[in-house]
C-alpha cells in the first residue's frame, strides 16, 4: 500500500461555471497513493510526489 503525507494543497479546480471546488485533504493528513501516477519533483534534495486531488484514493486517519 502506498501512502504519503500531504506537505501542501492548492487552491482547488475550477468547475464550469468558474466555481472553485476545494481539495478534499489539509496540509498533514495521511494519504492513500495509487501504485502508479503523480508527477515526480526534485527540490534541492527533497523529492516530492504531485497528485491530483482525483488521484488520491483516501485518507488515513489514526
Amino acid at each position: 500500500m502506498n501512502s504519503g503525507r500531504v506537505v501542501a494543497v492548492g487552491p482547488g479546480s475550477h468547475d464550469r461555471e468558474g466555481k472553485i471546488i476545494p481539495v478534499s485533504v489539509k496540509e498533514g493528513d495521511t494519504v492513500l497513493l495509487p501504485e502508479y501516477g503523480g508527477t515526480e519533483v526534485k527540490l534541492g534534495e527533497k523529492e516530492y510526489h504531485l497528485y491530483r486531488d482525483d488521484d488520491i484514493l483516501g485518507t488515513l486517519h489514526h
